[in-house]
């Protein structure tokens, strides 16, 4: 059945490649038009709290897109009046950068005579010194997409919520009353953004606590996307530029679930497909985060779409164009603690914090932790400090096993067998095959951050481009 299913979505990709459906040509260097080839990576507002990592920390030379996380859907529901504000607006535009240090072209920011600051400011002169980088405001998340439904749910209200992310993220609006006194206004951040990513998680689900939420969120998504679209080309057609359109949208046969597919991405540019999250710390198993292709020994193996190969297919034999497929990659593993039996064996993670720092407290560590943190994994790819490194061959992910690993939990401290499962240059070689073989638009990754210090993953990708 597997087989089966990307025999016929390669036989898809050829009639998508055709003229007749094929996508617009873009011209790769041209600010006025979308990228041919992509590599995107989001960058989240939290990063520079986190692990303290800047916008002057982006390898920008090996990625053409940066995705910034988040901006936020908002609902009056007294007034019934849609709106799109900042996530952090001290992280967004009011962070000063008192010398060099963290600054992009090394030079401080003009306190007080300026307007823009933080990582809006940093994103702006990023872009300077690289006209062909595109950057976009992502909107929603897992927690953010609170109030999609609402502001989604009639025609008044997706024209004055998409007005009103233009506004904010497009003309650069910035809200003021903050300090430094001078920052915020009208038109201070416009430039920092070329476009919008919709990160509706999930159009009818509650998930992570979306309000009002329904079947009619499935229609209303699209007509949403179609807003979206109309707008961004009104505007673009004042400024003289085109504005990206773009969503994050879930892996599996799910996805048509949650949207209308085809309709859907119709109105994007293209689609970042989160191929990722297959499982999570929160499942039965000490299984993969992401799986390239089927395992018959994962939970979710009865679902032939369940990674990244079926996926792929499953959007292909949908009617999505591989010239709008963008294959999502993790930076971050899945961690498993009392798993005595290893890889899909059982656990017990209690003790695990994901709100924690430290590595060896976290569920879901990032390859910067195992690299160069924590020191488990060596720059040639080996385990280290007893972990052992294993290859699983049939979901094509490497994963790593200690008999009697140390944890310094909130409970005290604790040895136990640990698994991790993560994502290494091999494996995400794999999806720049298969993104390459099928002709795909590019790779999109969770978080740039994550990446170790000698850019090892981001670097895997970069064949994309080529």
């Amino acid at each position: 059945m597997f087989r089966s299913l990307l025999a016929v979505a390669a036989t898809a990709t050829v009639f998508a490649a055709t003229p007749a459906m094929a996508a617009p040509a873009a011209t790769q260097n041209s600010a006025n038009q979308a990228p041919q080839k992509v590599i995107s990576a989001y960058f989240a507002d939290w990063d520079v709290y986190g692990r303290g990592y800047f916008v002057k920390d982006i390898p920008v030379d090996k990625l053409n897109v940066i995705q910034y996380a988040f901006g936020v859907p908002t609902f009056d529901a007294a007034t019934e009046t849609p709106g799109c504000s900042v996530l952090d607006p001290w992280a967004d535009f009011q962070q000063v950068y008192w010398d060099g240090t963290n600054s992009v072209d090394g030079l401080g920011d003009n306190y007080p005579d300026q307007k823009l600051y933080g990582n809006f400011n940093q994103l702006k002169k990023l872009k300077a010194a690289n006209p062909n980088l595109r950057v976009e405001i992502s909107l929603g998340g897992w927690t953010k997409s609170t109030w999609f439904a609402e502001v989604a749910r009639t025609d008044v209200r997706r024209k004055a919520f998409v007005k009103s992310c233009i506004d904010t993220f497009i003309r650069g609006n910035l809200p003021t009353g903050g300090w430094p006194e001078n920052a915020g206004g009208l038109g201070v951040a416009e430039g920092v953004f070329d476009g919008i990513d919709l990160d509706w998680e999930y159009p009818t689900q509650k998930a992570d606590g979306n309000i009002n939420y329904g079947p009619e969120d499935r229609h209303n998504a699209t007509l949403l996307a179609k807003e979206f679209r109309r707008q961004l080309d009104q505007i673009g057609a004042e400024k003289g530029k085109h504005y990206l359109l773009t969503a994050a949208l879930p892996a599996a046969k799910s996805s048509t679930k949650y949207f209308e597919l085809a309709d859907f991405v119709k109105q994007l540019d293209w689609a970042n497909i989160m191929t990722y999250d297959y499982n999570v710390p929160g499942g039965t198993k000490a299984a993969p985060n992401t799986l390239f292709s089927w395992d018959p020994r994962d939970a979710g193996a009865s679902d032939p779409t369940w990674n990244t190969l079926g996926t792929v297919g499953y959007y292909l034999l949908q009617g999505v164009p591989a010239k709008k497929i963008v294959v999502g990659v993790p930076f971050y593993g899945n961690q498993y603690i009392r798993s005595d039996a290893g890889l899909y064996g059982p656990f017990n993670n209690a003790g695990l914090n994901a709100d924690s720092i430290q590595w060896d407290q976290k569920p879901q560590p990032s390859y910067h932790d195992l690299v160069d943190v924590a020191g488990i994994l060596g720059s040639d790819g080996k385990g280290k400090l007893g972990y052992t490194k294993s290859w699983n061959v049939l979901a094509g992910e490497p994963w790593l096993f200690n008999p009697a690993a140390p944890h310094q939990l909130d409970g005290g401290p604790l040895t136990t067998a640990t698994t991790i499962v993560y994502s290494d240059p091999k494996s995400i070689a794999e999806r720049t095959t298969l993104i390459k073989l099928l002709g795909l638009r590019g790779a999109m990754v969770w978080e740039i951050s994550q990446d170790s210090n000698d850019h090892a993953l981001i670097t895997a990708l970069g064949p994309v481009l080529h």
